[in-house]
């Protein structure tokens, strides 16, 4: 009875917190297979940055990132973690699906010495796959300001497209166009945006 009874709390708080998804009719995220992701990311980004302390580095960014899923923004938002870096550190950025659609894919950038050196994305089941990216690997210089993180770029195309899907799927439900689309993001070669793969 007592196993019963966490096991109703559990996916009562499960529901609570993902109910807009479930009203969007997307694939509501499993908490615990996200919880799954930091061995993964830990293991890819330790081996593109040769880095022993990898570890720390990927620590404080799923603290950061758990945080923004628990309370999700009104639109994509991007962040860096740590916030205060420089351009030799390993630094990882991401963007934060907001409220009501937290299952899309979580794009994934990391940097090390001004240079991108992977980019992911983790899956609403905690799986973290690779993503090509054919766009800039550098941080841009910016006169009076200073380097640009190297991240950058994949960021802003990364957050560009997730809004285009949101507009797509917010569109399909007052009947408007075809919509949004729960297969894995990847590069356009072409132009270096993130788009649905094809399945």
């Amino acid at each position: 009875m007592a196993n019963l009874m966490r096991r109703l709390a559990a996916s009562s708080v499960v529901a609570l917190a993902f109910s807009p998804l479930a009203q969007a009719g997307d694939n509501v995220p499993d908490r615990d297979a996200l919880k799954k992701y930091y061995n993964p990311l830990t293991n890819v980004i330790a081996q593109a940055s040769g880095s022993p302390t990898a570890h720390l580095y990927v620590g404080g960014f799923v603290s950061e990132l758990e945080a923004a899923l628990r309370s999700p923004p009104e639109r994509p938002r991007p962040f860096l973690s740590p916030q205060e870096n420089s351009t030799n550190m390993l630094v990882i950025a991401a963007v934060v699906p907001p409220k009501g659609y937290e299952s899309l894919p979580i794009p994934v950038c990391a940097q090390q010495n001004n240079k991108v050196i992977g980019t992911w994305q983790i899956t609403n089941k905690g799986e973290v796959l690779p993503v090509a990216w054919t766009g800039a690997t550098t941080g841009e210089v910016v006169p009076g300001v200073g380097v640009k993180p190297a991240c950058n770029a994949f960021i802003k195309v990364a957050r560009a497209d997730m809004a285009q899907q949101i507009a797509e799927a917010e569109a399909k439900k007052s009947g408007q166009t075809a919509g949004l689309s729960a297969a894995p993001v990847v590069a356009n070669s072409n132009n270096g945006s993130l788009r649905p793969a094809l399945q």
